[in-house]
C-alpha cells in the first residue's frame, strides 16, 4: 500500500507543480500560503487549497486497519504452524530413514529416497501456495483500505473545500506538511464512525 501511495504522491506532486508553473507563468494571481492557512482555519473554501492525510497515523488509529492487521497476523500464524508441522514430519521421516538405511535393501533405499523427495517437493509447493495466498489476501485488504479511504475523502470533500488532498507518510515524497493542512484526525474519526454504522 505504501509503494502505491508513494507513486500516487509523485504523480500528484508533478501535476501540482505543472499546474502551479503554468498558472504562475500566465500572469494570474497565485494564492499565498498564508491565505490558504487562514482560510483553512476559518473553514472557508479557497480555490487551489490543499490538505493531507497522514497515512502512518491513519494506520494506527483506523479501526478497520487494526481489525485487518489482527486478521492477517492470525492467518500468518496458521500458515506458519501448518508449514512447521509439515516440515517437522519431513525431518522425522528423514531422521528415521537415516537410522534404518543400513538395514535396507537397495530397492527400499530408492523407494524411501523417492518418498522423501516427494514430501520435500510437497512442502515446497505448500510454502509457495501459502505465500501466494497470503500475498493475495494482503493485496485484497490493501485495496479495501484504499477504497475505504478514497470513498471517505470524496465524501468528506463533497463541498469542494479542497482542490487537492494528498497522502503523507514518513519517508515518502512529501517531506513536510504544515499542521494547519492536516485533516487526518477528522478523516479517521469520520471513517471510524462510518465503520461502526456498517
Amino acid at each position: 500500500m505504501k509503494i502505491a501511495l508513494i507513486i500516487w504522491n509523485v504523480l500528484l506532486t508533478a501535476a501540482l507543480a505543472y499546474l502551479f508553473f503554468t498558472h504562475h507563468e500566465s500572469g494570474e494571481k497565485v494564492i499565498s500560503h498564508a491565505g490558504i492557512s487562514d482560510s483553512l482555519k476559518s473553514n472557508t473554501a479557497v480555490t487551489g487549497s490543499i490538505a493531507y492525510v497522514n497515512i502512518d497515523s491513519l494506520e494506527v488509529n483506523y479501526e478497520l486497519f487494526s481489525q485487518k492487521k489482527k486478521e492477517m497476523e492470525g492467518k500468518q500464524k496458521q500458515s506458519e504452524d501448518l508449514f512447521n508441522k509439515k516440515m517437522g514430519e519431513f525431518q522425522n521421516d528423514y531422521a528415521a530413514a537415516q537410522q534404518s538405511a543400513s538395514t535396507m535393501t537397495q530397492s527400499q533405499l530408492e523407494e524411501t529416497q523417492q518418498k522423501l523427495q516427494q514430501k520435500q517437493m510437497e512442502i515446497q509447493q505448500l510454502q509457495d501456495k501459502l505465500q501466494t495466498d497470503f500475498q493475495k489476501q494482503l493485496e485484497a485488504i490493501n485495496k479495501q483500505l484504499e477504497d475505504s479511504l478514497d470513498s471517505y475523502v470524496k465524501h468528506y470533500n463533497a463541498g469542494k473545500q479542497f482542490t487537492y488532498i494528498f497522502s503523507y507518510t514518513s519517508g515518502g515524497t512529501i517531506l513536510y506538511g504544515e499542521p494547519a493542512f492536516d485533516i487526518t484526525k477528522e478523516v479517521v474519526a469520520g471513517m471510524n464512525a462510518r465503520l461502526k454504522k456498517q
